[in-house]
């Protein structure tokens, strides 16, 4: 399903979302055993936000499907 081949970049920065994303969901689980609620649920949207940036070309490749399947 994935575009083919992807660039060094490409691959560079999806790495970099998912590690982004570990950073946030630890940093937000550090805010919430520190009772800093808000603060923990920003870092943990944050964290969601970057999982899904580094799942943009299975997104968009699904997304592709799913179209073609509601135009039939």
């Amino acid at each position: 399903m994935a575009r083919n081949p992807k660039s060094i970049g490409e691959m560079i920065s999806t790495l970099t979302f998912f590690g982004v994303a570990a950073a946030c969901l630890i940093q937000a689980i550090e805010f919430y055993e520190a009772e800093l609620r808000i603060r923990s649920f920003a870092s943990a949207f944050a964290g969601l936000l970057c999982v899904l940036g580094g799942l943009r070309f299975f997104i968009a490749d699904a997304m592709k499907v799913i179209r073609k399947q509601v135009r039939k």
